[in-house]
């Protein structure tokens, strides 16, 4: 990082640059806490004795900057103002070098979770803004999301999370993970955002959803079937013209497509009735697009 030194002890501005470099930082000394430097480095070791009149001005023009207090005394000039006005810290001298880095390292790491979350939550914003996906709220966990894509379902679970300000944890039907998790008989305060219904036959699905509705869970499903469950926020109605992807299938490659991703979803005679077709024809399909029968 690039390090800004405001300290008149000479020596001590020396042995802090030092050691700070030792560690990989581009370290700068100066006497002089100049008001028109803005903004130029990533962190600002800014000692007390030396800030005058002017030391709030200089804060606040350097806000986004990592700034930490280098004092000999605590009292309202050396630490309550400067961090009213936007310091992140302070340190009292003497101290050892160990201490100042850890609160460098600490006060980085802080500015860079910050910058991830308001990068993710300005992706968000986004997408929400992309899809026409409601606001309607009323369900507290267990509840199903029936959807007719993953990606609406999945930015409605996500809003319910940001509403209600809770935290999920992850599981997809397509693997085995959630299991364990259920085996570990997680509390009414745990919640659990659990996609891929549509993956489990129809038995499958009515003894996952008698055993879901112990829990606080969250589970989608991308389909038109019928789903008995007490709680269900079904937004398949709603067109989203964004899950229409650029590549335009042929009817073939369509067909082919379909058949692959349910085959092991339907029996036969369901699955061709959903297709509009007898079963002898998605025999004979199945046959001539090379596609095993899934057990």
């Amino acid at each position: 990082m690039n390090i800004l030194i405001i300290e008149n002890e000479t020596y001590l501005a020396q042995s802090i640059a030092s050691k700070l470099a030792d560690i990989g930082h581009d370290c700068h000394i100066t006497s002089v806490m100049d008001t028109n430097v803005k903004n130029h480095h990533d962190v600002i070791l800014l000692s007390s004795s030396i800030c005058g009149d002017n030391y709030e001005k200089f804060i606040r023009s350097n806000a986004n900057c990592i700034i930490i207090m280098m004092i000999s005394y605590v009292s309202d000039d050396t630490v309550s103002k400067p961090i009213k006005a936007g310091a992140k810290d302070y340190i009292l001298k003497p101290f050892m070098i160990d201490e100042l880095i850890r609160k460098i390292e600490h006060y980085r790491d802080y500015k860079d979770i910050i910058t991830k979350i308001n990068f993710y939550n300005s992706y968000f914003n986004f997408i929400e803004k992309e899809l026409n996906t409601p606001t309607p709220f009323q369900y507290s966990p267990p509840f199903v999301i029936k959807s007719n894509s993953q990606r609406s379902a999945d930015i409605y679970a996500m809003k319910y999370a940001r509403e209600k300000n809770i935290r999920f944890e992850f599981f997809t039907l397509k693997e085995e993970k959630y299991k364990n998790f259920l085996k570990t008989n997680p509390s009414k305060s745990t919640v659990a955002y659990i996609t891929n219904l549509e993956e489990l036959k129809k038995l499958e699905r009515k003894d996952f959803l008698d055993i879901a509705i112990k829990y606080s869970l969250i589970i989608s499903i991308v389909s038109t079937d019928k789903i008995v469950f007490p709680q269900i926020v079904d937004i398949s109605n709603i067109p989203n013209s964004h899950e229409i992807g650029a590549e335009i299938l042929s009817i073939k490659e369509y067909e082919k497509v379909i058949i692959s991703k349910f085959e092991g979803r339907y029996p036969d005679i369901e699955l061709a009735k959903k297709l509009g077709m007898s079963r002898k024809s998605l025999w004979e399909k199945r046959k001539k697009y090379g596609i095993a029968r899934k057990k």
